[in-house]
């Protein structure tokens, strides 16, 4: 893009220079004044054209380490539902073991105060 402003740059410098017989100093000099002006935009929109790409790249980038920390986030949230669901499992398995052990210590408790209910002689 900057070779094509330059190439026009040039021509219209060589253009002047040829036209300066039938043009005045002064149209000459507006007509570069101009063309000096045309490549300065066109490098200043050249450069604000790379800012702007690297702008965009750093957004790329940004948005990739999003998106990587969102899928790290759902992984560890479905080891922590994972973990959940065993200790939830552990939990009624230990929940039903304790409601055996009352059980079983009732029924000593049952047969302990039976023993001693009898008789001394009665008594195994």
């Amino acid at each position: 893009m900057r070779a094509f402003i330059g190439i026009n740059s040039l021509f219209a410098v060589i253009g002047a220079a040829l036209l300066a017989g039938c043009a005045s100093t002064e149209s000459v000099e507006m007509a570069q004044a101009t063309a000096n002006r045309a490549v300065a935009s066109a490098d200043m929109a050249h450069s604000a054209a790379q800012v702007a790409d690297q702008k965009a790249d750093q957004a790329g980038q940004l948005a990739q380490r999003a998106n990587q920390a969102a899928q790290q986030a759902q992984t560890n949230a479905t080891a922590a539902q994972t973990a959940a669901q065993i200790a939830t499992h552990n939990a009624d398995e230990a929940e039903a073991k304790f409601g055996q052990a009352q059980q079983t210590a009732q029924k000593a408790q049952d047969q302990l105060t039976a023993h001693l209910a009898r008789p001394r002689g009665e008594r195994d």
